[in-house]
C-alpha cells in the first residue's frame, strides 16, 4: 500500500495553501488581459468626455469610452488617509457586489472583536475509562471552529494524543460540529461546481478546508498514471481513466476531468504528460463530518493506534472527560492566509465564530452579520445598504459601496492594529492574489490591495504609497456586463493615483 508522508516540512504546506488558494480564486473568474503600459489611449478631448466621466483622469477616461463601459457600472474613491476630501469620487453611494473585497470587513472586524491573539480550540473527550493507554469507550473530536486545521496540525493533535498516552480506542470516534450552526448542504451550488475547493462548506470541526487530496503520479514502466487520494477512504470506487503521454506538461497535457459517479464513485478521466511528474489536485468529495473522521482514522493508524468502532455524528456531554485541547496558530497568522490568497471557507468560519462569540452558541451566519454591522455602526459608519451573505464575497447577494469601504480603510489607519492588518494584504507584484501584477513597474511593492473577482465583479481595496511619499486610500468597485475590461481601468487608476 502506498504510505504519504504524515508529516509534511511547513514551508510545503504553505506551497500546497498558496496553490489552492490561488486555484479557487480564479476557478470561477473571467480571465481579463494585462494591459499595463500596452496600448495607447485614444485620443480625448474635453468636448468627448461625458460630463459624469469629467472628474476622472483623462486616462482612465479613454479607457472607458474605448471599451464602451458604462459610467454608473463603476464605484471608485482615492483618498488621502486622513483627509476629509478625496482625490477622485465617483459612485461611491452605490451598492456593488464587492467580491472578494468584501473580507476585509470580516477580517477586520473580527481582529478588533477578537484580538490579534486570540486562538480557537479544538477539544477531545473521553467517554469512558481510560487504563494503560486503552480507552474503554467513547472518543468525541469536538470542534470550535479553527479555520486553519490542515494537514500538520492534525497531525500534531493526534501525536499529542498518543505522547498523552492513549494507544487503543475500543469504541466509537464522534464528531462534534454543534459549535456552529450550518444548513445541512452537499456543498454550495454557486456556479455548478460543487466539487471545487472554494466552494467548501464551513463546519466548527473543518480539516484541510474540507479538501480531499488526490495526488497524481505517472509511471513511465506501466503507462499509466496511479492516483492516491487523502484520506484513503474517501472515495467508495474510483475509475481511473488518465492517458498518460509523452511529452511537457502543458495545458493541454495536464487537465484531468472530475464526474461524480452514484454512490460515492468518482470517474477521473484526461491526459497526463510524463513531465509533469507528481502532481496534487484538491475537490471536496465527502461531508465535513466524514471528512474529519477519516482524516482521523488514517493519521490514527499510522502512528501506531487502533479504533474499533464506528464514525459518528454527536455531542459532547457533561459527563464526558476532557482528555486534551488543541490550541490552534493566532488570529493575524490566519488572517494573513485569508487575505494574501483569498480563502472564502477560512473567512466563513471567522464570521461564523464573530456569531458565537458575540451573541452566543452555535454560530449562525446572520449572529456573525450582525456582529459586523453593530461594530460598524459603533465607529460612526452608516451601514445602510450593506449585505452581508456569507462574509467571504463569494455572492450574488453581497452589498457595499465604496464610501462604507472607505471609511473602513480610514478608521484602520488610524487604528493601533493597522500594521498587523495591513501586513495581511496582498502586496502589489510581491504577493498573494497581487503576484503578477506590476511585477517590472515602479508600482511593485508601493500597495497592499485586496482584490476581489467573479464573473461580471472586479474590485481592488487597500492602500497605496504614492511615488511622494502620500498615503492614498484606494477603492474600486467594477459591476455589469463590461467586466472583462476592468482590469485596464483598475491598473490606469493605480498608475495615476501612484503619480499623485
Amino acid at each position: 500500500m502506498y504510505h504519504l508522508n504524515i508529516y509534511p516540512l511547513r514551508g510545503w504546506l504553505l506551497s500546497l495553501l498558496a496553490s489552492l488558494i490561488l486555484a479557487h480564486s480564479v476557478a470561477y473568474a473571467k480571465p481579463a488581459n494585462d494591459t499595463n503600459n500596452k496600448t495607447k489611449d485614444p485620443q480625448t478631448t474635453e468636448a468627448t468626455i461625458a460630463p459624469e466621466l469629467k472628474h476622472l483622469p483623462e486616462k482612465v477616461v479613454a479607457l472607458i469610452q474605448k471599451h464602451k463601459i458604462p459610467a454608473d457600472e463603476l464605484s471608485i474613491l482615492i483618498q488621502e488617509v486622513n483627509t476629509p476630501k478625496p482625490l477622485v469620487e465617483h459612485e461611491i453611494d452605490t451598492p456593488r457586489n464587492p467580491a472578494s473585497t468584501m473580507k476585509l470587513l470580516t477580517t477586520w472586524t473580527a481582529l478588533k472583536e477578537l484580538g490579534p491573539a486570540w486562538r480557537w480550540k479544538t477539544e477531545v473527550w473521553t467517554r469512558g475509562t481510560v487504563n494503560n493507554g486503552v480507552l474503554q469507550g467513547d472518543l468525541i473530536l469536538k470542534g470550535y471552529g479553527d479555520p486553519y486545521l490542515i494537514y500538520e496540525n492534525f497531525w500534531q493533535l493526534m501525536f499529542d494524543l498518543r505522547a498523552k498516552g492513549l494507544k487503543d480506542i475500543q469504541g466509537n470516534l464522534i464528531i462534534d460540529n454543534s459549535y456552529f450552526d450550518v444548513p445541512e448542504q452537499l456543498n454550495q451550488q454557486f456556479d455548478k461546481t460543487p466539487e471545487r475547493v472554494y466552494n467548501a462548506i464551513p463546519s466548527a470541526l473543518m480539516f484541510n478546508f474540507q479538501a480531499t487530496r488526490f495526488l497524481f503520479s505517472p509511471n513511465a514502466l506501466t503507462n499509466k498514471v496511479e492516483i492516491t487520494t487523502f484520506p484513503e477512504g474517501a472515495i467508495a470506487k474510483l475509475d481511473n481513466q488518465m492517458m498518460l503521454r509523452e511529452g511537457r506538461c502543458t495545458e493541454e497535457n495536464y487537465n484531468p476531468v472530475f464526474v461524480r459517479q452514484d454512490a460515492g464513485a468518482m470517474l477521473i478521466r484526461g491526459d497526463y504528460a510524463t513531465e509533469c511528474g507528481q502532481q496534487f489536485i484538491m475537490r471536496l468529495m465527502s461531508s465535513p463530518s466524514i471528512h474529519a473522521a477519516q482524516a482521523f482514522r488514517q493519521f490514527w493508524q499510522q502512528l501506531g493506534g487502533t479504533i474499533s468502532g464506528t464514525d459518528q455524528v454527536g455531542i459532547a456531554q457533561s459527563s464526558d472527560q476532557l482528555f486534551y485541547t488543541y490550541y490552534s496558530a493566532p488570529l493575524i497568522d490566519q488572517i494573513r492566509a485569508i487575505n494574501k490568497w483569498s480563502n472564502n471557507v477560512m473567512t466563513r468560519q471567522l464570521l461564523l465564530t464573530l456569531g458565537a462569540k458575540g451573541i452566543g452558541v452555535p454560530g449562525t451566519t446572520a449572529k456573525g452579520s450582525e456582529v459586523i454591522k453593530t461594530y460598524l455602526n459603533s465607529v460612526g459608519i452608516n451601514t445602510q445598504g450593506l449585505v452581508i451573505e456569507n462574509g467571504a464575497g463569494l455572492s450574488r447577494d453581497e452589498r457595499l459601496t465604496a464610501r462604507q469601504m472607505g471609511q473602513m480603510l480610514n478608521l484602520i489607519w488610524r487604528d493601533a492594529y493597522m500594521p498587523e492588518f495591513i501586513s495581511s494584504l496582498p502586496l502589489l507584484g510581491e504577493d498573494g492574489t497581487l503576484l503578477k501584477r506590476f511585477r517590472h513597474q515602479a508600482l511593485r511593492g508601493q500597495a497592499h490591495l485586496k482584490t476581489g473577482t467573479l464573473n461580471d465583479v472586479s474590485a481592488l481595496s487597500g492602500f497605496l504609497l504614492t511615488q511622494t511619499g502620500k498615503q492614498l486610500i484606494v477603492v474600486i468597485q467594477h459591476h455589469g456586463r463590461h467586466v472583462s475590461a476592468g482590469r485596464a481601468v483598475q491598473d490606469a487608476l493605480l498608475e495615476w493615483a501612484f503619480n499623485q
